[in-house]
């Protein structure tokens, strides 16, 4: 069988703008070349997360999520970033593909003051089921608030903040579980106070799904493409 034709970094940098609304994701052209094919792209959250030398052999291209510190290191690998969007599309707050995984149908984007702040769904699950998949799917968790009534199945809410009136804004809309990146603690009397079940999953560990998630969906999208992420597990 014919074998698919990689990708070029024009390429991958239209898509990850069409993906992540992002106008511009390349952060570092390849030396010399206007547009590279790229068979091989390592995917890292910080410079620190890669090796001090790139692998042997052909060189490919790099995606960091946060790429400023990156400086003159790896100078043969063009490089891709994206921050606001990845944070947006891949972690927790409006994103499809998270629910999608989990088998949550139906998920709905959730407005407030005019700004989109997560989403929200009906996975049908009861507290120790819904924390055994969350749990499955992200390796963990950072910290835990129970519900008040853990056997009924919960509304979930996944959003990418925590305050006391979010959380307030959500239980008015029938919402029982409260997921998001990291806890916080002038919000935590609110969700007892409501009886709001609370899953912070953790920021990096977010961030490192993401991550996967991305290399996920590139895969798809260029077959031609091999794609590793450089993350050790949280």
């Amino acid at each position: 069988m014919p074998t698919s034709p990689p990708p070029t970094l024009t390429d991958l940098a239209a898509w990850l703008g069409r993906r992540l609304q992002e106008r511009d994701s390349v952060w570092r052209p390849a030396p010399g070349q206007p547009d590279p094919e790229v068979r091989r792209l390592l995917l890292a959250l910080e410079p620190g997360d890669l090796p001090p030398a790139p692998p042997p052999g052909e060189a490919g291209a790099l995606f960091v999520h946060r790429a400023f510190r990156l400086g003159e290191r790896w100078p043969a690998w063009p490089v891709l970033t994206s921050h606001d969007g990845f944070d947006r599309a891949l972690t927790t707050g409006e994103n499809p593909a998270l629910a999608a995984r989990l088998g949550w149908a139906a998920p709905r984007t959730l407005h407030w003051k005019g700004a989109v702040i997560g989403m929200v769904a009906d996975p049908g699950l009861p507290w120790p089921e819904l924390l055994a998949r969350l749990d499955q799917e992200f390796g963990g968790h950072e910290a835990l608030i129970p519900p008040a009534d853990p056997g009924a199945p919960a509304r979930v809410a996944v959003m990418n903040a925590m305050r006391p009136e979010l959380l307030r804004e959500v239980h008015g809309r029938g919402v029982g579980v409260y997921v998001t990146g990291q806890l916080r603690p002038g919000a935590v009397d609110t969700a007892r106070e409501l009886g709001l079940g609370v899953v912070a999953l953790g920021h990096r560990r977010s961030e490192v799904w993401g991550l996967h998630q991305l290399a996920r969906e590139l895969r798809a999208e260029f077959p031609g493409l091999d794609t590793t992420v450089l993350a050790d597990p949280v």
